[in-house]
């Protein structure tokens, strides 16, 4: 035993000469030493026992109902202190190690009382956090009471030791006795942690019993882990590891991503931002908040954690500086004399501990890691708190594009496209200024604390050399300054183009009936070319802006090396030139991000203030319950004068007040009839063409159906206008719909799926399921034929509301109704003509009763009956064509590509900027990266003769001979070819952006035109629109700074690669297995975050479709008051793209963490290889320098080049779906082959002989056909009437004519000429339609009318003349210059039918299609068009498809369709006359 204790003190050496005092101490030294050894040699050894014991018990018990792979969820007291306290611990234990072996390197005998008990110490360390984790992660304190005997022993033995060395007169600049004092502090503080977790948590009381996780934890679908995993899990990100495995082995869906925390849902961050919002905005007198106000808002909601990032982020940048300085004491190290070893004991001091190469190493590998854990974590929180904002603001957004009134609209003061974009871009702007902001915080400080550092390595010439950058501060200011002039007009340009988008796409089914695509597209690329303009000159700026970035550090190192040896007489050395050349690269991320910041703030500051524009605009206000309460129970119209056409119009809402209206989550008819409750009232409003109708009712208890628009907000299951299954039967029977066994029918944008009829159906079955009491049916029996109008009015709204006695107010041209109503107001040029009962009408004014019934043509009423009895019977028959149309899921899923993006889409993108553009960018950034590393190798060699006595001599000998001629002049010229190829480079950048853009965009927007109409009845216009805003601002913006960024990171990595290995071959032997760890990781993490970012990218299309079809259907979901369901699907879909994009984010921190670790590695095997390549004399100061410099950089650079090669494969995918829409099959290519015609079609057709020949259409090749065999022959300048149920086939048989749909068998001729082999464009400019949806566009009356501008004023006066809006037009300000509002809500439904036919009758076509033009207009109007049609269209023939059948009553042949066959065809007053289906369509006319 004691041979051992002297063998362990290291005194059975017989050579050694140590003094009698000394042999003392070291004997008592060595015992303590001895001591703390078998006090973690005990640790060690009883916490492996322990934590045996936790595992076998945890494989025998299930601590939670819970995924047991996942760790620390029940977090014990002081828990990040613990950790925190862990680490710092397990660093002076290094310390410790690192001590002992310099102290037994310096020391010739060997004395391992040094250094084994501080290894036994760095086990003991890191197997106390390991035995605490499992312990903790098995809800065990018990296990803790280890430590409870642990830490007194350990902190009073070291306690002794403190004494013992102190009694030798050890100070603290001896670094043995500062370890031992700084340990004896740790082992105090954990000492009182175990006691207080002791006390406060009572594991060995009676009473105990152990903690369960926190709810959301025990929530199986919430996934997301962060905050409740141990801290080395959290900033390591390792918990989420799971999703990247899942993702490795098959692509990720949404479903494997769970649901949200509620911490991260856009309700709780909204309620959050509205809290401040709505206090901010208390404070201002106006009532109103400005651009500062708002940023106020963000910061006091979501300040907090920004901050927190920010002094992490300067903590970072301040330990990343210690890098220069461990350079600077690395190469005096190469430099200076080896020490030799003593003779006696040796404990070394702090000066020589931090001067050795190595310890230095070491050093600057902890302060990397260092830098990189707090870089890490101040990225996340910063993302997480702009994925806060941004979901927050997109929230606020939608809640207030709810409250906007109508006329906001109809003023042009507001638009769909401008909301989207706020809700798109002014969001993800915000965010990016949340994700970036803190560099405006953190730059300034690390920027002034290198400076401070460079002025004590170099003294005033690095001042002079730091003023270049001060000098350009000012130009930089400038041009950030005009560029947000520039931006703020690119921003308006994009929310004009994006208007005409979705105002074309709108209206597409339009604009392919009149062959107007190209007229659109012009529209649109005008309004791209205005906003690249603007691109171009912000351009500019964006070169100038790269350019000084990359050109300042090199200019200010040239200026300050030139003038270092003559302002400081002494020669330029190794570790001065490299710790300085480090410091200045410590100005390159600034200088870098400086741009990204002034851009993305610019941005940010004018989104800021379009959302506070946006957020002062004027809100609805609106009536409640308690407003309607508050009055008596008359309402009143006032008309034009006291008496009968100036008195009151009492409607006496007070009778269904307090009584309940019947719930439809039942049968509707258990509720009929009610004895006890009064009859309600049917008030009918006839409204001539150009009379007011009501747009709007707030009231919550009345329902309204304006203009039976259904909007893009339907959805026929348990969602935004539902009902309960149980009842679809008999309402929807009632009123003539058959829907699919599934019941749920998605409806596409403004119901582009579906006909006129079919809309307007689902509209009143809307109303007649809802519950008011107050029922406004706007014009509902419009586009119904005769049959199922009257089915619709007699069974549904006299059969249901009337029963029960709900108020209804109906605005109709139906004047066969009026008799049926209990009170009746007329009404002409916005004013109350007469109103009464149908007797009082009749006595007041019979001749106005006489004209309603001449214009009904009402025949007997006896055949109403038998009618009605034939309705019921074919009710099943009816909607053929719906029923297959809709019977699947209509809308497709929007598609998500899978794998790796295709080496073609990155082929694409570089034929997109053009392959020689791209040889001449490449070219630029491989001679911009040869210039700078020849800069630094010339430095290598300037430094290294300083660091020479004899170089050091001929400075002083002969300054301006070596210095300038040999190494200043080549020094600058190399500089200089640098920096003009940086301005090379810089141009090439951006103009490639640009270039691409351009491409792209014109090729999406030129063939999205040419889709079929089935694609755009399959695809939300939201979806398609996000390809206009989202993606291409993401091929605009962030595509090309990412390329330019990743080019450069590329090559500063393989710079650094190439010099190391030059520099020390045996560089290879460590860095080649980091290479492919670095590869195999990329790899793993691309094959889950291209499916995240995919995942995002789908999941923010649903936020825009949502968007634009609530501003679509805003006037219906007020009037339904369904405001808030509406809001909760936005909340829904808004958390569905939070989710993608947190985990999108997580996994990036996930990669970054793990790629900054493989980089210090190499910087720590470089520094390695290049001292030991040093010490044994092979290599000069200089180019140690060089290695470690380049090394520092590549551990910052790997990290960027991954995550920027991510990013760019994710921004990729932006343009791999716009090239999905790119590459679509158009029309044309759909069809079969066309056949040249040559000139034959100049005068084509000539005289409008229409021929079906066996023709069978459908509207898809999955769907059954709509036509069956059509044979027909219709001669020129015939007027042919088509009538027939609805689904009957009629408005088919049209498109067919237009090739609208698949015509797959048979053929179709215009004058002889197969239509098939006649160009699209040619044969729908050649054919003229009125379509039964009045869809007019943004722009002048003159160019809804002629957009193409072929007509004179002349022809379009005697158009309206004709049309019977001469009068209407010539009493407006601007006459044809009026512009329409977006939606043209500015004229009323009638009268955009009017225009519509004046449209029609200007294009004078030989061939003219009127498919319910006139179901809009009174009969009054009605019968005077149809004499316009019979003296306009003289020389053309004419297919007029009606449900009126007075309307038709007077054309030369009938066509009586059924089932898409034609049933009957002849002369119309034949066709009556007999027992045939149209004689019973007159009958059924009422």
């Amino acid at each position: 035993m004691e041979d051992a204790f002297i063998a362990f003190c290291g005194l059975a050496n017989k050579n050694d000469t140590l003094k009698p005092n000394e042999v003392s101490f070291v004997e008592e030294i060595c015992f303590t030493e001895g001591v703390i050894f078998l006090v973690h040699l005990g640790f060690v050894f009883c916490s492996l026992v322990g934590l045996t014991v936790i595992k076998c018990r945890r494989r025998s018990t299930t601590t939670f109902h819970i995924d047991s792979s996942l760790r620390g969820w029940i977090h014990f007291p002081w828990h990040n202190i613990r950790w925190t306290l862990t680490f710092f611990y397990i660093f002076i234990s290094a310390c410790c190690v690192g001590d002992g072996i310099l102290s037994q390197l310096y020391s010739k005998f060997d004395r391992p009382f040094i250094y084994i008990p501080d290894a036994a110490q760095l086990a003991s360390c890191l197997l106390s956090i390991i035995y605490y984790d499992v312990a903790e992660s098995a809800n065990a304190p018990t296990f803790l009471v280890l430590f409870i005997f642990h830490w007194p022993a350990a902190c009073s033995i070291n306690a002794f030791k403190v004494y013992q060395l102190y009694s030798q007169r050890f100070i603290a600049s001896d670094l043995t006795f500062l370890l031992v004092c700084i340990l004896v502090s740790i082992y105090g503080f954990f000492l009182i942690l175990e006691l207080s977790i002791f006390f406060k948590k009572g594991y060995f009381c009676p009473g105990y019993s152990r903690d369960n996780p926190p709810l959301e934890l025990q929530d199986s679908e919430k996934k997301f882990h962060q905050p409740y995993v141990n801290i080395l899990s959290q900033i390591t990100y390792t918990w989420i590891s799971w999703l990247l495995k899942s993702g490795y082995r098959e692509p990720i869906k949404m479903e494997i991503l769970g649901k949200l925390s509620q911490e991260e849902t856009a309700q709780k961050n909204f309620d959050l931002l509205k809290v401040y919002y709505d206090k901010q905005k208390e404070n201002k007198p106006s009532g109103t908040t400005g651009s500062r106000d708002l940023g106020m808002v963000y910061y006091k909601a979501f300040g907090r954690p920004f901050l927190i990032a920010a002094f992490l982020k300067i903590v970072g940048d301040l330990v990343g500086l210690g890098g220069p300085l461990c350079i600077d004491g690395i190469l005096r190290f190469v430099a200076a004399e080896s020490k030799e070893s003593q003779e006696g004991i040796h404990f070394v001091s702090f000066w020589e501990f931090t001067s050795n190469g190595y310890v230095l190493a070491f050093l600057m590998l902890c302060t990397v890691l260092v830098q990189n854990f707090c870089l890490q974590i101040s990225y996340y929180i910063v993302i997480l708190d702009g994925i806060h904002i941004k979901a927050a603001l997109q929230t606020m957004i939608y809640l207030k594009a709810l409250s906007l009134p109508v006329w906001v609209f109809n003023g042009g003061h507001l638009t769909v496209g401008q909301i989207i974009n706020h809700m798109s871009v002014d969001a993800f702007q915000i965010m990016m200024a949340a994700f970036m902001g803190f560099y405006i915080i953190a730059i300034p400080i690390q920027i002034i604390v290198a400076v401070i550092l460079l002025y004590m390595q170099l003294g005033y010439s690095a001042l002079i050399g730091i003023s270049i950058v001060l000098l350009l501060a000012p130009l930089q200011y400038f041009i950030s300054k005009r560029f947000a002039f520039i931006q703020k007009r690119t921003m308006e340009c994009s929310d004009e183009r994006i208007k005409k988008s979705n105002e074309m796409l709108q209206s597409i089914k339009l604009l392919k009936l009149y062959s107007w695509e190209g007229i659109f597209i012009k529209t649109v690329e005008v309004a791209r070319e205005k906003e690249l303009k603007y691109m171009l000159k912000g351009a500019v700026y964006v070169i100038a802006t790269l350019f000084l970035t990359q050109v300042t550090p090199v200019l200010a190192t040239m200026v300050t090396f030139s003038i270092y040896s003559s302002l400081s007489g002494s020669p330029l050395t190794a570790n001065m030139a490299f710790s300085a050349l480090a410091l200045f690269d410590k100005f390159n991320s600034p200088l870098l991000m400086f741009p990204m910041i002034v851009k993305i703030t610019v941005n940010a500051v004018v989104s800021t203030r379009r959302l506070a524009s946006f957020f002062n605009t004027e809100e609805l206000k609106r009536m409640t319950a308690s407003d309607i309460g508050s009055k008596e129970a008359e309402y009143y119209l006032t008309p034009a004068d006291a008496s009968g056409k100036n008195g009151y119009m009492p409607v006496e809402l007070g009778q269904t007040e307090g009584k309940d209206v019947p719930d439809h989550s039942n049968n509707h008819t258990d509720s009929l009839d009610h004895p006890d409750k009064p009859q309600s009232d049917s008030i009918i409003i006839i409204n001539y063409s150009n009379g007011a109708k009501p747009e709007e009712c707030n009231p919550d208890d009345v329902e309204l159906l304006p203009k039976c628009s259904i909007g893009n907000a339907l959805e026929i299951h348990n969602g935004c206008f539902a009902w309960d299954s149980n009842s679809n039967r008999s309402v929807l029977q009632d009123i003539s719909i058959k829907i699919s066994k599934n019941t749920i029918t998605v409806i596409v944008g403004k119901g582009i799926n579906l006909s006129g009829g079919q809309k307007q159906r689902v509209s009143v079955a809307r109303a007649l399921y809802s519950r008011c009491s107050v029922v406004i049916l706007d014009d509902p029996l419009s586009a119904l034929d005769v049959h199922v109008g009257s089915h619709v009015f007699h069974q549904g709204i006299m059969g249901i509301l009337k029963k029960e006695n709900r108020t209804t107010i109906i605005v109709t041209h139906k004047l066969e109704y009026v008799e049926e109503a209990d009170y009746i107001i007329a009404m002409q040029d916005g004013k109350i003509e007469i109103q009464g009962t149908y007797q009082d009408i009749s006595k007041q004014n019979p001749n106005l009763v006489k004209t309603w019934k001449s214009l009904t043509s009402k025949d007997d009423h006896k055949e109403e009956k038998e009618t009605n009895v034939e309705i019921v019977d074919e009710v099943s028959k009816m909607e053929k064509k719906p029923t297959d149309y809709l019977s699947g899921k209509l809308i497709q899923e929007e598609e998500k590509e899978t794998g790796s993006i295709s080496l073609k889409i990155y082929w694409l993108y570089a034929r997109s900027i053009g392959l020689l553009f791209l040889f001449f960018l490449i070219l630029a950034v491989v001679t911009k990266q040869s210039f700078l590393v020849a800069v630094d190798f010339w430095l290598a060699e300037w430094s290294s003769a300083g660091n020479h006595s004899d170089t050091a001599t001929q400075y002083e000998n002969d300054v301006e001979s070596v210095v300038i001629n040999h190494y200043l002049y080549r020094y600058i010229g190399l500089a200089c070819g640098g920096i003009l190829c940086a301005l090379f480079s810089s141009f090439a950048h951006v103009i490639s952006g640009i270039r691409a853009s351009k491409y792209l965009f014109t090729n999406m927007l030129q063939n999205i035109t040419t889709l079929p109409l089935r694609f755009f009845e399959t695809t939300p216009v939201g979806r398609i629109l996000n390809r206009f805003s989202s993606d291409f601002k993401t091929i605009d913006d962030q595509i090309p700074s990412n390329l330019e960024r990743l080019m450069w990171h590329i090559m500063m990595c393989l710079s650094a690669i190439v010099i190391n290995v030059i520099v020390t071959p045996f560089f290879l032997l460590p860095v080649i297995p980091l290479l492919v760890l670095y590869y195999f990781l990329q790899r793993f993490f691309r094959a889950s975050a291209r499916e995240l970012q995919r995942l995002d990218s789908i999941t923010k299309s649903p936020v825009f479709s949502h968007v634009s079809e609530t501003l679509g259907g805003l006037t219906t979901i007020r009037a339904y008051r369904r405001e808030d369901k509406f809001f909760q699907q936005i909340l829904n879909k808004i958390d569905c793209n939070t989710v993608a994009y947190l985990y999108l984010n997580t996994v990036n921190r996930w990669l970054g963490i793990r790629l900054d670790l493989i980089g210090t590695s190499i910087v720590f095997a470089s520094t390695l290889c290049s001292l030991l390549t040093a010490t044994l004399g092979y290599l000069q100061a200089g180019l140690v320098g060089l290695a470690i410099l380049y090394a520092l950089k590549m551990s910052t650079y790997l990290n960027w080049c991954i995550r920027e090669f991510a990013d760019m494969e994710m921004q990729m995918n932006a343009v791999e779906r716009v090239n999905h829409y790119t590459t679509l099959p158009s029309e044309q290519q759909l069809e079969e082959s066309q056949t040249d015609t040559g000139s034959n079609l100049t005068n084509w057709p000539h005289s409008g002989e229409i021929e079906f020949n066996e023709v069978s259409v459908r509207y898809d090749k999955k769907l059954d056909p709509v036509l069956h065999k059509l044979t027909l022959k219709i001669n020129p300048g015939t007027r042919v009437g088509i009538c027939g149920r609805t689904g009957s086939g009629k408005s088919s048989l049209t498109l067919a004519l237009l090739r609208m749909i698949d015509n797959f068998e048979g053929c179709i001729k215009i004058d002889g000429l197969d239509i098939s082999s006649v160009t699209l464009d040619h044969l729908r400019k050649a054919i003229s339609i009125i379509p039964q949806d009045p869809i007019l566009f943004s722009g002048t009356i003159r160019f809804n009318l002629d957009p193409e501008s072929v007509h004179s004023d002349e022809e379009v006066w005697e158009t309206l003349e004709i049309a019977q809006l001469k009068p209407l037009v010539s009493e407006l300000p601007e006459g044809l210059n009026t512009l329409m509002a977006e939606g043209s809500e500015n004229f009323s439904l009638g009268q955009r039918q009017l225009f519509c036919i004046a449209r029609a009758l200007i294009k004078n076509s030989k061939i003219t299609i009127m498919d319910e033009a006139t179901a809009s207009v009174d009969l009054e109007t009605d019968a005077a068009l149809q004499t316009v049609i019979r003296t306009a269209f003289t020389n053309s023939t004419v297919l007029i498809i009606a449900h009126r059948i007075s309307t038709i009553m007077d054309c030369e042949r009938v066509l009586v369709m059924e089932q898409g066959r034609i049933v009957e065809d002849g002369d119309p007053k034949i066709l009556q006359q007999n027992n045939s289906l149209f004689a019973k369509l007159v009958k059924g006319t009422k």
